[in-house]
């Protein structure tokens, strides 16, 4: 089955065997290297700010993956949280690890979703730039959240297709702060985390996550090998930053 948006999602005979990646965190199963550490703590810190705007609140998480941050911001004071991932097995393991009182889980494209209540609170973290047209994302999720609203998004800033293949936008700053105002958003406030790669941190990932390794064709026939080499060679040290954005929709 191919899913859209460019997501992996592998198959598993159980739930509890459901495999990491980047892009799915599972805190119970993370590694414990220090480049998959501090994807964890980023991802923790981002839910942990978004708690602070859900007090009382009905919250949509997009693209909530295996569901530890639904049930964060429920913990949180939300009233009710729906969390949304395309992945079936990603979702049936939510629904088994994180359902809470009031927090449910749905199968759907974050495209098309619809749900028959606008949300008060939508948090998307690392999606936008998986979709092939950010901006039909954007104005969807308009349609979802009250006016005055908030979003509360987060993306890697820079090149880093070549790094994870499931990515299909290079973002800056000012990219994603046109895609806000475009959609009708103003930014209220943003931050960025640094996630840095090292030689070490790669060679160490292409033991983890096999899935991130190029095929030989792609290594030395493509740019995304070529900019990975130079990268390993050349630079020592990847950095990512990650934007974080909090946002309202204007009302009008």
């Amino acid at each position: 089955m191919k899913y859209k948006h460019n997501l992996p999602c592998q198959s598993v005979t159980t739930l509890d065997s459901l495999p990491f990646t980047w892009e799915r965190l599972i805190s119970k199963q993370i590694p414990s290297d220090p480049a998959s550490q501090k994807l964890l703590e980023i991802h923790l810190r981002r839910y942990e700010t978004a708690a602070s705007y859900v007090q009382g609140k009905r919250v949509l998480d997009i693209s909530c993956g295996t569901g530890y941050g639904s049930q964060m911001l429920r913990l949180a004071g939300a009233i009710a949280v729906v969390g949304v991932d395309i992945c079936p097995k990603t979702i049936e393991y939510a629904r088994n690890h994180y359902q809470e009182n009031n927090v449910e889980f749905v199968c759907a494209d974050a495209l098309t979703f619809e749900w028959p209540q606008q949300f008060d609170v939508i948090v998307s973290f690392e999606t936008i730039e998986h979709l092939p047209h950010p901006a039909k994302f954007l104005d969807h999720l308009c349609s979802l959240i009250i006016p005055g609203g908030d979003l509360l998004l987060s993306a890697p800033l820079g090149e880093t297709r070549h790094i994870d293949p499931y990515h299909l936008h290079a973002f800056s700053q000012e990219d994603i702060f046109t895609l806000l105002e475009n959609a009708n958003f103003s930014v209220d406030r943003y931050r960025c985390d640094d996630w840095c790669l090292t030689r070490g941190d790669l060679l160490l990932w292409r033991q983890l996550y096999p899935a991130a390794i190029p095929t030989l064709r792609q290594q030395f026939f493509t740019f995304r090998g070529w900019q990975l080499l130079s990268d390993f060679f050349f630079r020592g040290v990847i950095n990512v930053p990650e934007l974080m954005v909090a946002a309202k929709l204007i009302t009008t």
